[in-house]
Protein backbone atom coordinates (compact mmCIF):
# COMPACT_ATOMS: atom_id res chain seq x y z
CA UNK A 1 0.00 0.00 0.00
CA UNK A 2 2.94 2.37 0.56
CA UNK A 3 3.59 5.12 3.04
CA UNK A 4 0.64 6.99 4.55
CA UNK A 5 1.10 10.62 3.49
CA UNK A 6 -2.16 12.10 4.74
CA UNK A 7 -5.61 11.29 6.07
CA UNK A 8 -8.84 13.01 5.03
CA UNK A 9 -11.69 12.85 7.54
CA UNK A 10 -15.33 13.40 6.59
CA UNK A 11 -16.80 15.28 9.55
CA UNK A 12 -20.26 15.21 11.06
CA UNK A 13 -22.08 18.35 12.27
CA UNK A 14 -20.56 17.90 15.74
CA UNK A 15 -17.03 17.60 14.35
CA UNK A 16 -16.75 13.83 14.84
CA UNK A 17 -15.20 11.98 11.86
CA UNK A 18 -17.65 9.72 10.02
CA UNK A 19 -15.39 8.43 7.24
CA UNK A 20 -11.63 8.13 6.89
CA UNK A 21 -9.73 8.24 3.60
CA UNK A 22 -6.02 7.36 3.62
CA UNK A 23 -3.79 9.14 1.09
CA UNK A 24 -0.81 7.11 -0.16
CA UNK A 25 0.11 9.20 -3.20
CA UNK A 26 -0.34 12.74 -4.50
CA UNK A 27 -2.22 14.34 -6.16
CA UNK A 28 -5.51 13.91 -4.32
CA UNK A 29 -8.60 14.77 -6.37
CA UNK A 30 -11.98 15.25 -4.69
CA UNK A 31 -15.37 15.55 -6.38
CA UNK A 32 -18.53 13.68 -7.33
CA UNK A 33 -17.04 11.89 -10.33
CA UNK A 34 -15.90 8.30 -9.78
CA UNK A 35 -12.44 8.95 -11.24
CA UNK A 36 -11.53 11.04 -8.16
CA UNK A 37 -9.41 9.52 -5.42
CA UNK A 38 -12.10 10.66 -2.96
CA UNK A 39 -15.60 10.69 -4.52
CA UNK A 40 -18.38 12.48 -2.61
CA UNK A 41 -22.15 12.19 -2.89
CA UNK A 42 -22.89 15.84 -2.07
CA UNK A 43 -25.01 17.40 -4.88
CA UNK A 44 -23.42 20.80 -4.11
CA UNK A 45 -19.98 19.42 -5.02
CA UNK A 46 -18.71 19.62 -8.61
CA UNK A 47 -17.66 16.45 -10.50
CA UNK A 48 -14.02 17.58 -10.20
CA UNK A 49 -14.11 20.01 -7.32
CA UNK A 50 -10.55 20.37 -6.03
CA UNK A 51 -7.07 18.94 -6.23
CA UNK A 52 -4.27 18.81 -3.67
CA UNK A 53 -0.80 18.29 -5.13
CA UNK A 54 2.83 19.02 -4.17
CA UNK A 55 4.11 22.47 -5.14
CA UNK A 56 7.32 24.44 -4.79
CA UNK A 57 6.46 25.64 -1.26
CA UNK A 58 4.57 22.54 -0.15
CA UNK A 59 1.14 21.09 -0.75
CA UNK A 60 -1.13 23.31 -2.85
CA UNK A 61 -4.92 23.17 -2.85
CA UNK A 62 -6.44 24.29 -6.14
CA UNK A 63 -10.12 24.72 -6.90
CA UNK A 64 -11.00 23.16 -10.21
CA UNK A 65 -14.30 23.37 -12.12
CA UNK A 66 -16.56 24.45 -9.25
CA UNK A 67 -19.12 27.25 -8.93
CA UNK A 68 -19.40 26.98 -5.12
CA UNK A 69 -15.67 26.96 -4.45
CA UNK A 70 -14.00 25.80 -1.23
CA UNK A 71 -14.12 27.34 2.22
CA UNK A 72 -10.64 27.06 3.73
CA UNK A 73 -10.71 28.48 7.25
CA UNK A 74 -11.95 32.07 6.99
CA UNK A 75 -11.18 32.34 3.25
CA UNK A 76 -13.33 31.16 0.34
CA UNK A 77 -11.43 30.02 -2.72
CA UNK A 78 -13.19 30.40 -6.06
CA UNK A 79 -12.76 28.57 -9.36
CA UNK A 80 -9.10 28.45 -10.41
CA UNK A 81 -7.76 29.90 -7.14
CA UNK A 82 -5.15 28.07 -5.09
CA UNK A 83 -3.70 28.16 -1.60
CA UNK A 84 -0.57 26.61 -0.08
CA UNK A 85 -1.45 24.42 2.88
CA UNK A 86 0.47 24.61 6.12
CA UNK A 87 1.93 21.25 7.08
CA UNK A 88 2.30 22.12 10.78
CA UNK A 89 -0.05 23.36 13.45
CA UNK A 90 -3.76 22.56 13.42
CA UNK A 91 -5.19 20.40 10.60
CA UNK A 92 -7.08 22.58 8.08
CA UNK A 93 -10.81 22.08 7.56
CA UNK A 94 -12.32 22.31 4.07
CA UNK A 95 -15.98 22.91 3.26
CA UNK A 96 -17.14 21.68 -0.14
CA UNK A 97 -20.83 22.36 -0.66
CA UNK A 98 -22.45 20.84 2.43
CA UNK A 99 -19.50 18.54 3.18
CA UNK A 100 -16.84 19.27 5.80
CA UNK A 101 -13.44 17.63 5.48
CA UNK A 102 -10.34 17.75 7.65
CA UNK A 103 -6.92 17.12 6.14
CA UNK A 104 -4.42 15.60 8.54
CA UNK A 105 -0.74 15.56 7.58
CA UNK A 106 2.15 13.96 9.51
CA UNK A 107 3.29 17.37 10.79
CA UNK A 108 -0.07 18.43 12.14
CA UNK A 109 -0.68 18.46 15.89
CA UNK A 110 -2.93 15.84 17.44
CA UNK A 111 -5.53 16.75 20.02
CA UNK A 112 -4.87 15.25 23.47
CA UNK A 113 -6.61 12.05 24.44
CA UNK A 114 -10.01 12.57 26.02
CA UNK A 115 -10.87 10.64 29.18
CA UNK A 116 -13.84 8.31 29.07
CA UNK A 117 -16.90 9.75 30.81
CA UNK A 118 -17.36 6.70 32.99
CA UNK A 119 -13.80 6.98 34.27
CA UNK A 120 -14.20 10.58 35.38
CA UNK A 121 -14.79 11.00 39.09
CA UNK A 122 -18.31 11.72 40.29
CA UNK A 123 -17.16 14.92 42.00
CA UNK A 124 -15.67 16.21 38.76
CA UNK A 125 -18.73 15.29 36.68
CA UNK A 126 -21.57 16.23 38.97
CA UNK A 127 -19.98 18.57 41.52
CA UNK A 128 -20.58 21.90 39.67
CA UNK A 129 -24.13 20.84 38.74
CA UNK A 130 -25.01 19.91 42.32
CA UNK A 131 -23.53 23.15 43.67
CA UNK A 132 -25.49 25.21 41.14
CA UNK A 133 -28.68 23.30 41.96
CA UNK A 134 -28.18 23.88 45.70
CA UNK A 135 -27.50 27.61 45.25
CA UNK A 136 -30.54 27.99 42.99
CA UNK A 137 -32.78 26.08 45.38
CA UNK A 138 -31.56 28.21 48.28
CA UNK A 139 -32.18 31.44 46.38
CA UNK A 140 -35.65 30.43 45.23
CA UNK A 141 -36.59 29.29 48.74
CA UNK A 142 -35.44 32.60 50.20
CA UNK A 143 -37.48 34.55 47.64
CA UNK A 144 -40.51 32.39 48.39
CA UNK A 145 -40.08 33.06 52.13
CA UNK A 146 -39.91 36.81 51.48
CA UNK A 147 -42.99 36.88 49.26
CA UNK A 148 -45.31 34.57 51.23
CA UNK A 149 -47.06 34.72 54.58
CA UNK A 150 -45.85 32.44 57.39
CA UNK A 151 -49.09 30.47 57.24
CA UNK A 152 -48.79 29.75 53.53
CA UNK A 153 -45.01 29.35 53.28
CA UNK A 154 -45.09 25.55 53.22
CA UNK A 155 -47.65 25.41 50.42
CA UNK A 156 -45.84 28.11 48.44
CA UNK A 157 -42.52 26.31 48.88
CA UNK A 158 -43.98 23.03 47.61
CA UNK A 159 -45.54 24.74 44.59
CA UNK A 160 -42.22 26.45 43.83
CA UNK A 161 -40.30 23.18 44.03
CA UNK A 162 -42.77 21.36 41.78
CA UNK A 163 -42.79 24.16 39.22
CA UNK A 164 -38.99 24.39 39.24
CA UNK A 165 -38.45 20.65 38.78
CA UNK A 166 -41.03 20.33 35.99
CA UNK A 167 -39.86 23.48 34.23
CA UNK A 168 -36.21 22.40 34.39
CA UNK A 169 -37.00 18.92 33.07
CA UNK A 170 -39.07 20.27 30.17
CA UNK A 171 -36.52 22.94 29.23
CA UNK A 172 -33.49 20.65 29.35
CA UNK A 173 -35.44 17.84 27.70
CA UNK A 174 -36.31 20.00 24.69
CA UNK A 175 -32.70 21.12 24.30
CA UNK A 176 -31.54 17.51 24.66
CA UNK A 177 -33.96 16.45 21.93
CA UNK A 178 -32.52 19.14 19.68
CA UNK A 179 -28.99 17.95 20.45
CA UNK A 180 -29.99 14.36 19.72
CA UNK A 181 -31.45 15.43 16.36
CA UNK A 182 -28.28 17.15 15.17
CA UNK A 183 -25.44 15.36 16.99
CA UNK A 184 -26.99 11.97 17.88
CA UNK A 185 -26.21 12.63 21.57
CA UNK A 186 -28.56 13.99 24.22
CA UNK A 187 -26.08 16.12 26.22
CA UNK A 188 -28.73 16.35 28.98
CA UNK A 189 -26.10 16.90 31.67
CA UNK A 190 -24.60 19.81 29.74
CA UNK A 191 -27.97 21.50 29.19
CA UNK A 192 -28.88 20.98 32.86
CA UNK A 193 -25.62 22.58 33.98
CA UNK A 194 -26.12 25.55 31.62
CA UNK A 195 -29.69 26.05 32.86
CA UNK A 196 -28.75 25.88 36.55
CA UNK A 197 -25.76 28.21 36.25
CA UNK A 198 -27.76 30.70 34.16
CA UNK A 199 -30.63 30.61 36.67
CA UNK A 200 -28.22 31.34 39.53
CA UNK A 201 -26.76 34.21 37.51
CA UNK A 202 -30.29 35.55 36.91
CA UNK A 203 -30.90 35.59 40.65
CA UNK A 204 -27.68 37.53 41.19
CA UNK A 205 -28.25 40.13 38.47
CA UNK A 206 -31.80 40.57 39.72
CA UNK A 207 -30.52 41.75 43.10
CA UNK A 208 -27.08 43.31 42.58
CA UNK A 209 -28.17 46.29 40.40
CA UNK A 210 -30.93 47.17 42.88
CA UNK A 211 -28.51 46.84 45.80
CA UNK A 212 -25.90 49.06 44.13
CA UNK A 213 -28.52 51.63 43.23
CA UNK A 214 -29.71 51.70 46.85
CA UNK A 215 -26.24 51.75 48.39
CA UNK A 216 -24.70 54.39 46.09
CA UNK A 217 -27.82 56.34 45.09
CA UNK A 218 -27.08 55.52 41.46
CA UNK A 219 -30.65 55.10 40.26
CA UNK A 220 -29.57 54.56 36.65
CA UNK A 221 -28.22 51.13 37.68
CA UNK A 222 -31.72 50.05 38.70
CA UNK A 223 -33.10 51.62 35.53
CA UNK A 224 -30.88 49.56 33.23
CA UNK A 225 -30.12 46.51 35.36
CA UNK A 226 -32.33 44.42 33.06
CA UNK A 227 -29.58 44.59 30.42
CA UNK A 228 -27.48 42.28 32.60
CA UNK A 229 -30.41 39.83 32.66
CA UNK A 230 -30.52 39.87 28.87
CA UNK A 231 -26.76 39.29 28.78
CA UNK A 232 -27.12 36.20 30.97
CA UNK A 233 -29.86 34.92 28.67
CA UNK A 234 -27.69 35.45 25.59
CA UNK A 235 -24.79 33.59 27.23
CA UNK A 236 -27.10 30.71 28.16
CA UNK A 237 -28.39 30.58 24.57
CA UNK A 238 -24.81 30.37 23.29
CA UNK A 239 -23.86 27.47 25.55
CA UNK A 240 -27.10 25.62 24.80
CA UNK A 241 -26.50 25.99 21.07
CA UNK A 242 -22.89 24.89 21.51
CA UNK A 243 -24.14 21.38 22.29
CA UNK A 244 -26.31 21.43 19.16
CA UNK A 245 -23.76 22.85 16.70
CA UNK A 246 -20.34 22.44 18.38
CA UNK A 247 -18.36 22.90 15.17
CA UNK A 248 -19.43 26.53 14.66
CA UNK A 249 -18.67 28.47 17.86
CA UNK A 250 -18.01 31.71 15.97
CA UNK A 251 -21.43 31.60 14.32
CA UNK A 252 -23.09 30.81 17.64
CA UNK A 253 -21.35 33.74 19.33
CA UNK A 254 -22.70 35.96 16.59
CA UNK A 255 -26.21 34.60 17.15
CA UNK A 256 -25.96 35.26 20.90
CA UNK A 257 -24.63 38.81 20.44
CA UNK A 258 -27.30 39.55 17.83
CA UNK A 259 -30.02 38.23 20.14
CA UNK A 260 -28.73 40.45 22.94
CA UNK A 261 -28.62 43.51 20.68
CA UNK A 262 -32.13 42.90 19.33
CA UNK A 263 -33.58 42.25 22.79
CA UNK A 264 -32.00 45.37 24.32
CA UNK A 265 -33.02 47.55 21.36
CA UNK A 266 -36.64 46.39 21.45
CA UNK A 267 -36.86 46.85 25.22
CA UNK A 268 -35.46 50.38 24.98
CA UNK A 269 -37.97 51.19 22.25
CA UNK A 270 -40.90 49.76 24.24
CA UNK A 271 -39.81 51.65 27.35
CA UNK A 272 -39.65 54.87 25.37
CA UNK A 273 -43.08 54.29 23.86
CA UNK A 274 -44.66 53.35 27.19
CA UNK A 275 -43.17 55.94 29.54
CA UNK A 276 -41.14 58.37 27.38
CA UNK A 277 -37.95 57.16 29.02
CA UNK A 278 -35.41 54.46 28.25
CA UNK A 279 -35.17 53.11 31.77
CA UNK A 280 -37.45 50.37 33.03
CA UNK A 281 -38.37 51.75 36.47
CA UNK A 282 -39.89 55.10 37.42
CA UNK A 283 -38.61 54.72 40.98
CA UNK A 284 -36.55 52.33 43.08
CA UNK A 285 -38.82 49.43 43.97
CA UNK A 286 -36.43 47.65 46.36
CA UNK A 287 -35.48 48.91 49.80
CA UNK A 288 -32.61 47.27 51.68
CA UNK A 289 -31.43 47.62 55.29
CA UNK A 290 -30.16 51.17 55.99
CA UNK A 291 -26.81 49.74 57.08
CA UNK A 292 -26.08 48.97 53.43
CA UNK A 293 -26.27 52.65 52.44
CA UNK A 294 -22.88 54.01 51.38
CA UNK A 295 -23.99 57.33 49.88
CA UNK A 296 -24.20 60.39 52.06
CA UNK A 297 -27.70 61.19 53.32
CA UNK A 298 -29.52 64.13 51.75
CA UNK A 299 -31.15 66.68 54.01
CA UNK A 300 -34.84 67.51 53.70
CA UNK A 301 -34.06 70.98 52.35
CA UNK A 302 -31.81 69.57 49.60
CA UNK A 303 -34.43 66.98 48.70
CA UNK A 304 -37.19 69.60 48.39
CA UNK A 305 -34.93 71.88 46.34
CA UNK A 306 -34.19 68.99 43.99
CA UNK A 307 -37.89 68.53 43.34
CA UNK A 308 -38.07 71.97 41.75
CA UNK A 309 -36.41 70.63 38.61
CA UNK A 310 -39.40 68.31 38.10
CA UNK A 311 -41.89 71.17 37.85
CA UNK A 312 -41.37 71.95 34.11
CA UNK A 313 -41.69 68.26 33.26
CA UNK A 314 -44.89 67.90 35.30
CA UNK A 315 -46.37 71.01 33.68
CA UNK A 316 -45.65 69.62 30.23
CA UNK A 317 -47.15 66.26 31.10
CA UNK A 318 -50.27 67.95 32.47
CA UNK A 319 -50.87 69.67 29.13
CA UNK A 320 -50.53 66.47 27.11
CA UNK A 321 -53.64 64.54 26.17
CA UNK A 322 -53.87 61.07 27.67
CA UNK A 323 -53.34 58.23 25.22
CA UNK A 324 -56.59 56.95 23.77
CA UNK A 325 -58.58 60.17 24.37
CA UNK A 326 -58.39 61.38 20.79
CA UNK A 327 -61.85 60.01 20.03
CA UNK A 328 -63.41 61.88 22.98
CA UNK A 329 -62.71 65.25 21.36
CA UNK A 330 -64.62 64.27 18.27
CA UNK A 331 -67.76 63.59 20.30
Amino acid sequence: MGEVKAVVELLERDGAPRLLHVVHDWPLRIGRALDNELPLADPHVAPHHLEIAPGEAGLVLQVRDSDNGVQLGARRLRRGESETLRETGEPPELVLGRTRLRLRLPGHALAPERPLEREASGRRRFGPTLIAAFVLLLGLSFNTWLESDPDTFGRALGAMLLTSVVGTAVWCGLWSLLSKTFTRQLHFGWHLKVFLVASCAWLVVGVVPELLAFSLSWTWIADFGWIATYAVGAAALYFHLLAVEPARPRLLRGVAVLSLAVGVSLSLWFNQQRSDRLGAELYMSHLFPPALRLARPVSSEQFVDGLASLQPLLDRKAKEKPHGDAGDDED
